[in-house]
């Protein structure tokens, strides 16, 4: 399977760029150890989200980095360019709205500013058959 996360928002607070949102980093190591395909995409390009993933220290956790590069007629995002279909393809996003139809989302609470207490990859964890950590009441 391969899993395709967005940048801003989703993975790294999308206010300041200062802060990876916490759990991702067990996120990615868990489908790496699942031997899932791991692609950090962005609308500011590959590039950008490469940079990003390693301002973070964790660019190693990612197989490849891919622009969100044009927008079929009804305003989503095409994936042809990297993806050969969407079987098999899980998006985690905070804006599944202009993913593929059709495509598998987990969607998750934008990410805003840094805040160690976010619980939004809680989703995508479970979704990826993760433990999930001991978070106490109401976690």
């Amino acid at each position: 399977p391969t899993w395709v996360f967005d940048v801003d928002g989703t993975v790294i607070d999308s206010l300041t760029g200062s802060s990876l949102r916490p759990l991702a980093p067990e996120l990615l190591a868990h489908l790496a150890d699942r031997r899932c395909r791991r692609l950090l995409w962005s609308a500011g390009g590959a590039a950008y989200a490469q940079e990003r993933a390693a301002q973070h220290g964790v660019a190693h956790l990612f197989d490849a980095f891919v622009d969100k590069e044009g927008r079929d007629g009804d305003g989503r995002y095409r994936v042809d360019r990297f993806l050969d279909g969407l079987d098999g393809v899980v998006f985690v996003d905070d804006r599944p709205e202009d993913l593929p139809v059709g495509a598998d989302a987990v969607a998750v609470s934008p990410y805003l500013a840094p805040d160690p207490h976010d619980r939004g990859l809680r989703p995508a964890l479970l979704w990826a058959g993760a433990a999930l950590p001991p978070w106490g009441e109401g976690g």
